[in-house]
């Protein structure tokens, strides 16, 4: 039959009201079992299928969608979460006719998150947007929000929570080992390798760890039989790059060297270098922050590998709508693929 067949059609051939039908496609009581089957065997048969965004158009006027986004605020330290916020807003004007609604808020720390997140839940918001930097924290609202039957999606980083979760980001792991092979192709199996991590009050990010763990994993299990060096540096967001007289020394050494950032903040390294004249490295980080693209078009960086953010953040509302709408969670768990940006393909970003 003809898939453009209506709500009326339906109600017709299962000799019932247009009401009854309404009831059984929104799953709402008042319909007998028999009846129930009766239509869902009917709509089946005839390939029907709602029309959301018309049924939502005609909503939009009476009832508006709440979706409440909590990042970290946009600072100096936090000038990436400008990038998801930007996909965000995209995803926003293109839904603007669908009677949704966006409302950002920010932390700081863990305390100002909670802070955030009970205001939230004091909101009612119908959906929410987050990410899970604070895991004690996370899992309070997550407990809550369920509770509250308000959906959650989290962005950047995916960690394991108390209860199942939906995620966008991309897999921290597996882009660290990408990052490791990218630089040993350029370095080799006789250089010095470095990674250089992002740390907070709270300590390590967790996706910072996972990227270290996916780079030691790949030289672990490729040149088992090698001794390849590895050093670890753990940089305060808030505070100067400082090189210790240990790392000097080490920077004093001829061997070629490869320096792995597992965070936004790549752009820091080819200043220090300079500084300390160290020569004969390359370096590997993330995200397309302009000053990393900067470095990236002198070729004072080698490689950054983009998760895309926007992409993330758009992808976020546009599957939170699609969930709230349609009640299919399908574009909120989502694998982000890792890019790959170099000099050659840096002008077209």
């Amino acid at each position: 039959m003809d898939n453009l067949i209506g709500i009326k059609q339906i109600a017709k051939l299962a000799n019932v009201s247009i009401g009854t039908v309404d009831r059984v496609l929104h799953n709402r009581p008042g319909v007998s079992k028999a009846t129930r089957e009766k239509i869902k065997a009917i709509i089946k048969e005839t390939g029907y299928k709602k029309n959301t965004v018309a049924s939502r158009l005609n909503l939009a006027a009476r009832k508006k969608l709440k979706i409440a986004v909590l990042i970290p605020e946009v600072s100096k330290n936090w000038s990436y979460w400008d990038l998801p916020k930007k996909g965000i807003d995209k995803a926003v004007e293109e839904l603007s006719e669908m009677g949704i609604l966006v409302k950002y808020y920010y932390f700081t720390d863990s305390l100002s998150f909670v802070k955030m997140s009970d205001t939230i839940l004091e909101e009612k918001y119908d959906g929410l947007v987050t990410v899970p930097f604070f895991k004690m924290e996370s899992n309070y609202l997550l407990s809550k929000a369920k509770a509250h039957n308000m959906p959650i999606v989290f962005l950047d980083t995916e960690v394991k929570l108390d209860h199942s979760s939906y995620f966008i980001r991309q897999n921290s792991h597996k882009a660290g080992m990408v990052g490791a092979r990218l630089l040993h192709g350029l370095v080799g199996s006789d250089g010095i390798y470095f990674v250089i991590n992002m740390v907070t009050e709270r300590g390590l990010h967790a996706n910072n760890q996972q990227r270290e763990n996916g780079f030691r994993e790949f030289f672990g299990t490729n040149f088992n039989d090698r001794d390849i060096p590895i050093i670890t540096i753990n940089h305060p967001i808030d505070r100067p790059f400082e090189v210790n007289s240990e790392i000097e020394n080490i920077f004093a050494d001829q061997r070629p060297k490869g320096i792995f950032v597992t965070n936004a903040r790549s752009y820091l390294v080819p200043n220090i270098l300079k500084a300390y004249n160290v020569s004969n490295v390359s370096v590997v980080g993330f995200d397309l922050h302009q000053d990393n693209l900067e470095c990236l078009r002198k070729h004072e960086i080698d490689f950054l590998i983009n998760q895309k953010p926007e992409f993330q953040g758009y992808t976020a509302i546009k599957g939170m709508f699609k969930f709230l709408t349609e009640n299919d969670s399908s574009d909120l768990s989502m694998d982000v693929p890792v890019e790959i940006i170099v000099q050659e393909n840096c002008e077209s970003i």
